[in-house]
């Protein structure tokens, strides 16, 4: 199995380098992810592992480790495409632009690069075991992690326009890259420290942390990069302004880390503890360990923040964190869970598992319809509405417009208008208007309405 064979490498590290699927989103939105759920599996190939999804939202790409292919998926239809790439492919991330797809093959010591528009694939020789990917902001370049490069560990940088490839040493057993927001920097965990790149010169700064940094994380603002202690038990954070840095102690074996958009929070999964920790930006306390499932590994956070989802290896479950309360609810999967990353708009969260060949889609209800008015009638009112941006990732299958006091209602399927009867004159109502699909029923939104007798005569036009 993946997993095995990666922590065999590793023996001493007791985790795997090569696939690295912790993600965070750009950008705030006004999606919302209630606590009721719907699960739909979509068959991949074996060993499906790191997981990416589309600026636009519109497709998700998962690498099988086992298959040396990616599954492309459509996100309207769930259906899937196979696209052959090298062998072991473990990393994946996409373009600013949605326009390229780059996949670390950890076993050919290749890059593919898929043109999205095609599905056309070009291959591109980095070093030996290429395990993290990442693109900077601009789409100018990808960096990746290489484990050894005749005999040295490097980052290589591709220039995406010419596919031309550098290669910059840095320390012992590269893993994870990140780039920071303004493209500045690059940061990279290797096994006995973390290795800051100028993306100006590719000159390298070594900076001490704790013992086995795995994976790093850097703040919305740029302002300090989170890298995880797997033998400390610690999350080393580097104010990027002076290098310096902070330790602070989580839970034991801490792996992934992940920053909450507004950056007030940093989110750490701890694999032995069965713990998250979260950790108060503006203190470095710990204010909160919360217990999730068996081996928890990957970890997002919501674009709005609301939520934090996390993949449980050895429970075959998704543990999703309320940031408001810290409240848990388990959500049942595949096997093997690994991977994790939330749709740009907040409607879907996707799981790889890795056990069962297969990807988890999670749904929700949709949000509350828009721009809600009411018209008053004799006797009635007319509704009327636009439909929620975020259908929760299912279609709506109708609304509901219901008038209190009273109870009265009307409904459609797909209209955005409809009149509510049987409503008394000179009586103020408030108007909850639902929209509905497959999961569940949204939140109301809600307007008052007073219905009257008195009507306008037409305007005279003599």
């Amino acid at each position: 199995m993946f997993r095995r064979s990666v922590l065999a490498m590793f023996a001493a590290i007791a985790t795997a380098f090569a696939i690295l699927s912790v993600m965070t989103l750009p950008g705030p939105a006004s999606a919302i992810t209630p606590s009721q759920t719907a699960v739909t599996s979509i068959t991949v190939e074996t060993g499906p592992s790191s997981v990416a999804v589309s600026p636009d939202g519109s497709s998700v790409w998962v690498t099988n480790f086992n298959s040396a292919t990616v599954s492309r998926i459509n996100t309207a239809t769930n259906a899937v495409t196979s696209i052959t790439v090298g062998t072991g492919p473990s990393s994946v991330a996409v373009s600013p632009d949605g326009s390229s797809v780059w996949v670390t093959n950890f076993n050919s010591d290749t890059v593919s690069r898929i043109n999205t528009a095609t599905n056309a694939v070009t291959s591109i020789t980095v070093g030996t075991g290429p395990s993290s990917v990442a693109v900077s902001p601009d789409g100018s370049s990808v960096w990746v992690a290489v484990t050894n490069q005749n005999g040295v560990a490097v980052v290589s940088r591709i220039n995406t326009t010419t596919e031309a490839v550098t290669s910059i040493t840095v320390g012992f057993y590269p893993s994870s890259v990140v780039v920071s927001p303004d493209g500045s920097s690059v940061w990279v965990t290797n096994l006995i420290d973390v290795s800051r790149i100028d993306t100006t010169t590719d000159a390298v700064t070594s900076i001490t942390v704790g013992t086995y940094p795995f994976i790093v994380a850097v703040s919305p603002d740029g302002s300090s990069v989170w890298v995880t202690n797997y033998q400390s038990g610690t999350v080393s954070r580097i104010d990027t302004a002076t290098n310096v840095v902070t330790s602070i102690t989580v839970g034991s074996s801490p792996y992934g880390v992940v920053v909450s958009p507004d950056g007030s929070s940093v989110w750490v999964t701890n694999q032995i503890s069965e713990t998250v920790s979260r950790v108060d930006t503006a203190t470095n306390a710990v204010t909160s360990s919360i217990t999730v499932g068996a081996n928890p590994w990957g970890v997002v956070v919501s674009p709005d923040g609301s939520s934090v989802w996390v993949t449980n290896q050895g429970s075959g479950t998704v543990s999703r964190i309320d940031t408001a309360t810290n409240v848990v609810t388990s959500i049942t999967v595949g096997s093997s869970p690994y991977g994790v990353v939330v749709s740009p708009d907040g409607s879907s969260v996707w799981v790889t598992n890795q056990g069962s060949g297969t990807v988890s889609r999670i749904t929700f209800p949709p949000q509350p319809p828009a721009n809600v008015t009411a018209t008053p009638g004799n006797a009635q009112a007319t509704i009327s509405w636009t439909a929620p941006t975020n259908t929760g990732g299912s279609p709506i299958t109708g609304y509901t417009a219901t008038a209190s006091a009273g109870g009265q209602s009307c409904t459609t399927t797909t209209a955005t208008s409809c009149t509510i009867s049987g409503l008394t004159n000179g009586t103020t109502y408030d108007i909850s208007v639902t929209a509905i699909n497959a999961v569940g029923i949204s939140d109301p939104s809600v307007v008052a309405v007073t219905p009257t007798s008195d009507l306008v005569a037409p305007a005279f036009t003599g």
